[in-house]
């Protein structure tokens, strides 16, 4: 009784980490593969959501990189417990 009563705790503990984690991948736009691989990416901290916009058109994160052309444009988010790191990332040449 006394271990399964340790155990319900660590996990009642723990339960509001595991849920406050979140990581997104998501591809926003996408054409066939080109020859030329460059990348440029715009990133922003976030803290509870508030924080700089990233510009999800990718139009940024292009400039960056010095791309002409698009192949693909993704979003990438990884925060824990409301901080963490928004980033759109553009491939092409």
């Amino acid at each position: 009784m006394r271990v399964m009563k340790r155990l319900m705790t660590v996990m009642v503990v723990m339960l509001p980490l595991m849920t406050s984690c979140q990581s997104y991948d998501w591809l926003l736009y996408a054409n066939p593969p080109l020859s030329g691989t460059k990348e440029g990416r715009q990133c922003a901290h976030v803290v509870f959501g508030l924080g700089p916009n990233v510009d999800m058109s990718g139009n940024q994160a292009m400039q960056q990189g010095s791309i002409t052309k698009v192949s693909r444009v993704e979003y990438h988010l990884t925060s824990f417990q409301g901080m963490g790191k928004e980033c759109v990332v553009a491939h092409g040449e």
